[in-house]
């Protein structure tokens, strides 16, 4: 057997692991990835978000917003839109990870999240912030 190691994986073959799982836990709902985007008139990306539906909860992955249009509600926007698309799919919950040193922390409790846990030992000594709002 060997090992093949990639850094860009395509996209075939993430959904491949992801069917082979969902065909193995069917009893439990599935998994699909998802993503939002905000697009200006030039259609170029200038704010979006990615993650996953997984076992009756909305996995955000991750979240950007351009610095030129940050402080404008373009990351609120992408949120609602997670936290509706999680409920149109039965999930009973939302969950974030954010680093500490993002300072994303107050941006997500002031949308309702909770700190789950934190997890130390990352790299210069920050943490990895766990986070959930029922929905």
């Amino acid at each position: 057997m060997n090992i093949n190691f990639t850094t860009s994986p395509m996209a075939t073959d993430i959904d491949f692991l992801t069917q082979k799982i969902n065909q193995e836990t069917p009893e439990y709902g599935a998994a699909h990835p998802f993503a939002f985007f905000i697009r200006n008139t030039n259609n170029q990306i200038i704010a979006g978000c990615n993650g996953s539906v997984i076992f009756g909860s909305i996995y955000m992955d991750q979240l950007w917003v351009h610095p030129n249009h940050r402080k404008k509600g373009l990351g609120n926007q992408l949120m609602e839109a997670v936290h509706d698309y999680g409920r149109e799919k039965g999930c009973a919950m939302a969950t974030v990870a954010t680093m500490s040193f993002q300072g994303a922390k107050t941006f997500y409790e002031k949308l309702g999240y909770v700190m789950d846990f934190e997890r130390q030992g990352y790299t210069h000594n920050s943490s990895c912030l766990f986070m959930r709002k029922e929905l």
